[in-house]
């Protein structure tokens, strides 16, 4: 996917400005890392790539990155994130036509929970083996993020959470502290890959992020994220997971697995016409012309 030249926007209302960016992660694998985010086209154009190292929550190792980073514009990918080429030209359409509307926005992400409790984005999972949602064009309001990728405004001053354990429901707590600051989080259209190894159940980390999340935001319940609902008495989680049990241990539901080329896996969604190809002179990518706008959502 390649997003549209900058020199053909110039006709819309919002030019494309420059984006200076910084691209952070936190890795525990190299081979990983070296395979999937590392290996994206856009690395190179990021004004610096800080990786993380031997931290023990998302939260205390994004803070980390954030005080070593440069960039305006800071970029929170998973290791086993693929970005496209052309990825970050996506990114500096969607900041530049949102920073008309919101110049005051906080937080980004590409796959996420909208203010009416919808799933919505664009982005493929390796482990559900399919496209999730389809391009769209304007930022869409938000209240939950999906962490493969979550962007924050540096100038919002935001941090994430130390005291949240481990490496889960980050992209909602910042979602909710950006709220709680009177700003707002949104989804854009800039596709990418999660190139992740499917799960048959949440893992067991997930559960004291789960409660931390539960007391922290106790006022604000229900909140959903793209996982699973955050309530006061969690009886849709436990559901969730029986039913989960079920289809993975009675049924043998397969789950999908990480690959070893997203590269390819990316080249082979465009020959089959899975991804929106944005013509010359589109603000943004449109739905393949072969295939209704509803057939792409999840």
């Amino acid at each position: 996917m390649s997003c549209p030249d900058r020199k053909a926007t110039a006709s819309t209302r919002y030019p494309i400005a420059p984006l200076n960016w910084s691209l952070i992660t936190a890795s525990n694998n190299d081979s990983v890392l070296q395979s999937c985010l590392a290996r994206s086209p856009c690395v190179s154009r990021a004004t610096d790539f800080q990786v993380m190292r031997g931290f023990a929550s998302a939260g205390a190792a994004y803070n980390a990155g954030i005080r070593h980073s440069t960039g305006d514009i800071l970029v929170f990918a998973h290791q086993d994130v693929y970005l496209p080429d052309g990825w970050e030209d996506c990114l500096a359409q969607a900041i530049t036509r949102l920073s008309a509307l919101d110049p005051d926005w906080a937080v980004l992400g590409v796959w996420g929970i909208t203010v009416e409790a919808k799933p919505a984005g664009y982005s493929y999972c390796t482990g559900l083996q399919k496209v999730l949602g389809r391009p769209f064009e304007k930022p869409i309001p938000c209240i939950s993020l999906d962490e493969a990728l979550v962007v924050l405004r540096r100038s919002a001053e935001l941090c994430f959470d130390e005291k949240l354990p481990a490496f889960h429901l980050y992209g909602t707590d910042i979602c909710l502290a950006a709220r709680q600051r009177g700003m707002k989080s949104y989804l854009i259209s800039a596709f990418c890959i999660h190139n992740t190894a499917g799960l048959t159940a949440l893992p067991w980390a997930f559960w004291p992020a789960y409660f931390y999340m539960r007391h922290k935001w106790w006022r604000r319940l229900p909140v959903m994220t793209p996982c699973s609902k955050v309530e006061r008495w969690p009886f849709s989680l436990l559901k969730q997971t029986l039913v989960n049990w079920y289809l993975h241990q009675i049924k043998r539901n397969e789950v999908g697995q990480r690959v070893s080329d997203p590269q390819g896996l990316y080249q082979q969604l465009l020959q089959a016409g899975k991804v929106a190809i944005p013509e010359r002179g589109e603000t943004c990518p449109l739905a393949p012309k072969s295939r209704r706008a509803e057939d792409n959502l999840v």
